[in-house]
């Protein structure tokens, strides 16, 4: 597969297909600034969308899914007034410590099933849980299988110096760990990023990282990493610009209401021009 002008993959492997191509919608949720460097409060702008197109808003999200911990590790209980437009959902934050940030946005979990019905196995789709599902489907209806989604989008932002306290793994469920600083991704470099579940690696996952702006460029940045034995993604950028990292983790399901859990996580991200 040729790579366009923009990137160059240092580790990994290319896929041939996306894993995203039936993913409707991508949310994220990202600051106006990734870095500043004030030691005054300084009210920095957030927006959450979920988008057809990377960085272009399309949908509003609500507020519930919000939050921001600082660079202490702890959650920030307080931010500024909370905006739910048609397109995007925005709210200010005051940065006032050294440090860095984390925002989070979080949705779910959300059943989803699907069956199929008649002599062509025609597939239907219901938004209900396994249980909902066998009630409401026809009587004629089979092949029922229920997916549990969770959706992550994330970003980070840096006051100053960085600070690591909020890139540290929970081990519970299913991660992304940047092991290069955030602050740290500039042109030209190494960007290493570990996906964990459970605190322990991830192999073999494929991600897709986008850059903003598609329907400005002639050939669009679409670059695809499969996960190594460590969970591992390696790549560099020669061109900086905001971009979108997204990956889906698929599992069996515990749970009696689904047969497979899958969590969406979408990283924004910033790679200064150097």
């Amino acid at each position: 597969m040729k790579l366009n002008r923009f990137s160059k993959v240092v580790a990994g492997s290319l896929l041939a297909v996306s894993a995203f191509a039936s993913n409707a919608h991508d949310i994220y949720i990202w600051p106006s600034f990734f870095a500043v460097d004030t030691d005054k409060p300084k009210s920095i702008t957030v927006d959450i969308t979920a988008s057809h197109t990377t960085f272009r808003p399309d949908f509003s999200m609500p507020s519930n899914g919000v939050k921001v911990f600082g660079a202490d590790g702890k959650q920030v209980r307080r931010v500024g007034s909370f905006y739910q437009g048609a397109q995007r959902s925005t709210f200010d934050m005051k940065v006032e410590e050294p440090g860095t940030y984390a925002l989070v946005y979080e949705r779910g979990p959300s059943y989803f099933s699907r069956y199929t019905v008649g002599k062509r196995e025609t597939e239907k789709r219901l938004r209900a849980s396994k249980s909902a599902a066998k009630q409401q489907m026809p009587k004629n209806g089979k092949n029922l299988e229920t997916t549990k989604y969770f959706t992550i989008a994330m970003s980070y932002l840096t006051n100053g110096a960085p600070t690591d306290t909020v890139l540290a793994p929970k081990n519970t469920g299913f991660e992304l760990v940047p092991v290069t600083h955030p602050s740290d991704y500039v042109t030209g470099e190494d960007i290493e990023i570990q996906a964990l579940f459970n605190g322990e690696p991830v192999k073999d996952l494929d991600f897709t990282i986008e850059k903003e702006g598609p329907q400005y460029q002639e050939e669009p940045l679409v670059l695809e990493l499969k996960s190594d034995n460590d969970g591992m993604i390696n790549f560099s950028l020669e061109e900086g610009g905001r971009f979108m990292l997204k990956v889906y983790h698929k599992k069996t399901s515990d749970d009696v209401e689904a047969d497979f859990d899958i969590t969406r996580v979408y990283y924004a991200f910033e790679v200064i021009y150097e």
